[in-house]
């Protein structure tokens, strides 16, 4: 599970390789495609079923990085 700013993703990884390491609280980069899931109290969770991942390059900078993803879907609606 990730979470991030209060909002909980599931991500699979099952498809790619087996042996990935990574570090506990490491950020990822992560290309894949989103499955929708149905909960037992009738709600829906998404799941990120994972074909790719990497770990994000030294310097990022998540406050920049959010604020660029705001500002770009603030656009979009």
């Amino acid at each position: 599970m990730v979470t991030h700013l209060g909002s909980v993703v599931g991500v699979d990884i099952s498809m790619l390789v087996e042996d990935l390491r990574f570090t506990r609280g490491e950020w990822v980069n992560v290309i894949g495609y989103l499955e929708r899931l149905s909960t037992s109290e009738g709600g829906t969770e998404w799941l990120v079923k994972g074909i790719m991942v990497w770990p994000v390059s030294p310097g990022f900078n998540l406050a920049q990085y959010e604020k660029v993803v705001l500002s770009r879907m603030e656009t979009i609606s």
